[in-house]
């Protein structure tokens, strides 16, 4: 039961809808992690079609590329290493990627992180720049975009953007205003 106090006139006022004050802002968030997806990453280990992981014969290695099930890449992002100290010709990674080209959805020699890098930074060419001219963007702070990656966008987005913030709505960090 509740108790009446004395000398008291509460007044009853209407709840008012909470403001998004990102939206009211007129931010326009980013997710690059979103924006710029990354498929499912393989792995393509050069040794495996070397004699004892460290020999390159032209005949058997062309032959060992012909015999491969290339379909297992089908719509994946390839990185292709090599796990011994063999000595590969440039040549060589050319004949991969030839196979690769029909499956993969992208290629690249080198750590998991640089072909991801290289592939993120491709990707940006296929963006709508024109989606972002004179918005107010708002780039979500995200630990899996690498800072090369980050800059690239900042710096294509820079010159059509009218502000770039960093961070989370609740705290970002002013980059960029256009005078």
């Amino acid at each position: 039961m509740a108790q009446k106090v004395v000398g008291s006139n509460p007044t009853v006022r209407p709840m008012e809808a909470p403001v998004n004050k990102v939206e009211a802002a007129g931010l326009l968030t980013l997710d690059l992690g979103k924006l710029l997806p990354i498929p499912e990453v393989a792995q393509l280990d050069l040794a495996q079609f070397l004699e004892e992981g460290l020999l390159l014969r032209e005949k058997p290695f062309r032959a060992a590329l012909r015999s491969h099930d290339w379909q297992v890449y089908t719509g994946k992002l390839v990185v292709i290493a090599l796990s011994t100290d063999a000595i590969i010709p440039p040549w060589a990674y050319l004949l991969v990627g030839m196979y690769l080209q029909s499956h993969a959805v992208y290629y690249g020699v080198g750590s998991e992180d640089e072909v991801i890098k290289q592939y993120q930074l491709a990707l940006m060419d296929t963006l709508d720049w024109e989606a972002f001219r004179d918005k107010k963007i708002l780039l979500k702070g995200c630990a899996s975009i690498s800072p090369a990656v980050m800059t690239e966008f900042f710096r294509r987005a820079m010159p059509i953007a009218q502000l770039i913030f960093y961070g989370e709505a609740c705290s970002s960090v002013p980059v960029y205003k256009r005078k």
